[in-house]
């Protein structure tokens, strides 16, 4: 039993090489993981820009229809909150009034 042969030169050379290969190939691989999630990422983010304008298109419209409701019920009670105004001012006058003989 004795020492192992050293291995030769060209044995090491091809050595190097299968392992310099070996470490091309996975980074090759990283790179194009890499770009595929980047593909990915991208299609996402399209995806949720447009829910997100969507979105914003269907409450600019809710809120649009919001105000045109409130508007109209504004305009339909106001002159009964005028009227109510008046009211309570004549009995504030007549409260005064009475109150100022006494």
């Amino acid at each position: 039993m004795g020492r192992k042969p050293e291995a030769s030169q060209s044995d090491r050379q091809g050595k190097a090489e299968k392992m310099f290969k070996k470490f091309g190939k996975n980074v090759d691989s990283m790179i194009s993981d890499i770009k595929e999630s980047e593909k990915f990422a991208r299609l996402n983010i399209d995806k949720r820009v447009s829910e997100l304008t969507k979105n914003k298109e269907s409450i600019e419209h809710h809120f649009s229809n919001v105000s045109k409701t409130a508007k109209s019920q504004w305009e339909n009670s106001k002159p009964n909150f005028e009227r109510a105004g008046q009211e309570f001012r004549k009995a504030l006058n007549v409260f005064f009034t009475h109150r100022a003989y006494h």
